[in-house]
């Protein structure tokens, strides 16, 4: 890789909305999203960065995470926070959402120094 590129000291999860997301948000007093693909866009989260992005880190970066994620997600089409669903675990948050997760970040255009 060109050493213009910036490896950034952190990690990623990649959340999706899954149907129930969608089936939630055509639920609310408003109108029914017209073209649900927008809703399935892909959100990139950096997170710390850890030694191993296995199935375990993650859960552990998902379990500190999860609850701002959710709210970021939810009140991106919704802004009344009494109306979202409740997402108390993990497990309810795995309803709403898909994760995947990468260890490495690079940014193909900056050659700017990011602090750790």
């Amino acid at each position: 890789m060109s050493e213009d590129y910036c490896y950034i000291d952190r990690c990623a999860l990649v959340v999706r909305p899954t149907w129930k997301f969608v089936e939630w948000l055509n639920q609310l007093d408003c109108d029914p999203v017209e073209d649900e693909t927008s809703v399935y866009l892909h959100t990139v989260y950096l997170v710390e960065e850890i030694d191993e992005m296995d199935a375990l880190g993650t859960t552990a970066l998902l379990e500190i995470h999860f609850p701002n994620i959710a709210a970021s997600e939810f009140g991106a089409w919704w802004t009344e926070p009494n109306d979202w669903p409740t997402i108390r675990t993990l497990q309810d948050f795995f309803q709403y959402f898909e994760v995947s997760a990468s260890e490495t970040v690079v940014d193909l255009l900056s050659d700017e120094n990011y602090d750790n």
